[in-house]
């Protein structure tokens, strides 16, 4: 159904979603300013949100000092931020019980929304005055989507996860031309091999590409291979797809120029070293990664050591640079008692303020566009400008899909492309198991 047949009022809105009874307490706490000879007008009523995200350490920082700074603004709403692991399942498990936190930040609001527990914004993004979709990536956007409506509001991260990573100390020795990127995956092949160093036992010294990274959520080989694995309008699935069975193969190509245990070997053996990566320490010439990978470089890599990023070739064959415009998302939730607050919230992280009260303490960019426009460029990590104009300058940018199922997807495709790289699985075989699982999966979620 479009979004224009399913619109609310506001008021049935709240009255079809329960929260009537707290819209209107609410609507009460609201007191006229006081004339001349009324006595002073009642303090507003203090109402407390709970908030929860997966992120601890400088993330949750971040989340901490925006709580704080929006209460600075509404003195009578305190946040409750907590950091909750498994907090897709934590959260199910909460609405279930009855007893949800107001707001919750996940990737996505697709598994939320479609099992009821979320309440569909809308309505509120029509009626505010601070929120400006305009401002948003259209590709962030995709997040927040389900059944042809909105369920929450693009926060907290939001720039890219998908650039390749070069070394460039390692691509300079070996005399390899920086204005000459590889624009496909045989080319990215050529360049592995020039940069690798494997002894005679096929010992991995140097690995040249390592195919393990952002590169292999399913997201991700979606904008790559130009096949969304799952679409949003037909509510199908695409896993048992040419383009899906091809990625495997180009997944597995990397996997077998050098050796799935050999890699293997190599990866566990950079456990010892004092920075725990294999790429931070500078063994990996060629990887993928997101948006926070600059920072984590530039933060825990050996001194000396300067990386560049650019766009992972297209598998399509098409000449696009494709971007993966993925981001985390801010929901209130289905059960809240105090849903026009929570939305307060929800508005107050759209603005550059709250942004930049994250960014100062995390390091987290929100994509909104005066956000990013607001930056100095110059004191960004170096290469996180590539991620800053990916959006823009990418030739097939795709944003989250909106499935239902998104953690169950990636966790079984994560699992395949390794079984099929250690030569367990046929590519094929195990892709049609897969879209099996996946559409028996969504059928129960469209049947609830």
């Amino acid at each position: 159904m479009a979004t224009s047949e399913r619109r609310l009022t506001r008021r049935t809105f709240l009255k079809a979603t329960g929260f009537s009874v707290a819209a209107a307490a609410l609507s009460a706490c609201v007191v006229a300013a006081p004339t001349a000879g009324d006595e002073a007008a009642p303090a507003a009523e203090q109402i407390e949100l709970d908030y929860w995200y997966i992120w601890g350490g400088r993330g949750g920082d971040g989340q901490v000092a925006g709580c704080d700074l929006f209460t600075e603004h509404n003195p009578n709403i305190t946040m409750h931020p907590l950091t909750a692991g498994a907090i897709l399942d934590k959260t199910l498990a909460a609405y279930a019980a009855g007893d949800p936190p107001d707001l919750v930040d996940l990737i996505l609001c697709a598994p939320l929304a479609a099992r009821g527990a979320l309440i569909a914004v809308d309505d509120y993004i029509e009626s505010s005055t601070i929120v400006d979709l305009e401002n948003y990536q259209s590709a962030h956007l995709e997040a927040v989507n389900w059944a042809g409506e909105r369920w929450g509001l693009p926060a907290n991260e939001g720039l890219g996860w998908l650039g390749l990573a070069r070394n460039r100390n390692l691509v300079q020795a070996a005399g390899l031309d920086e204005d000459a990127l590889p624009s496909d995956f045989e080319e990215l092949h050529a360049w592995a091999g020039a940069l690798e160093d494997i002894d005679d036992d096929g010992n991995v010294h140097t690995l040249g590409m390592d195919i393990r990274g952002i590169l292999t959520y399913p997201d991700c080989w979606s904008v790559v291979m130009g096949k969304r694995y799952f679409d949003g309008e037909a509510f199908e699935y695409n896993f048992d797809s040419d383009e899906f069975a091809e990625a495997l193969q180009i997944a597995k190509s990397f996997y077998d120029r050098v050796g799935a245990e050999k890699i293997a070997e190599f990866k566990a053996a950079q456990q010892g070293q004092a920075i725990p990566s294999a790429e931070a320490a500078g063994k990996v010439a060629l990887f993928s990664g997101g948006s926070w990978t600059p920072g984590s470089l530039a933060l825990n890599a050996a001194e000396g050591l300067k990386f560049g990023f650019s766009f992972v070739p297209d598998g399509a064959g098409e000449g696009k640079m494709p971007f993966f415009a993925g981001t985390h998302t801010a929901m209130i939730l289905n059960g809240s008692e105090n849903p026009d607050a929570a939305w307060q919230f929800l508005e107050f992280t759209s603005t550059d303020e709250y942004n930049r009260r994250v960014y100062d303490v995390s390091g987290f960019i929100m994509g909104t566009k005066s956000f990013i426009d607001s930056l100095d460029m110059s004191s960004l990590y170096p290469g996180l400008d590539f991620y800053t104009s990916g959006l823009s300058e990418g030739t097939r940018v795709w944003g989250i899909a909106s499935d239902p199922n998104w953690y169950l997807a990636y966790s079984e495709f994560l699992a395949l492309e390794e079984e099929v790289g250690f030569g367990r699985t046929d590519p094929g075989e195990g892709l049609q198991i897969l879209q099996e699982k996946v559409t028996t999966e969504l059928a129960k979620v469209l049947d609830a």
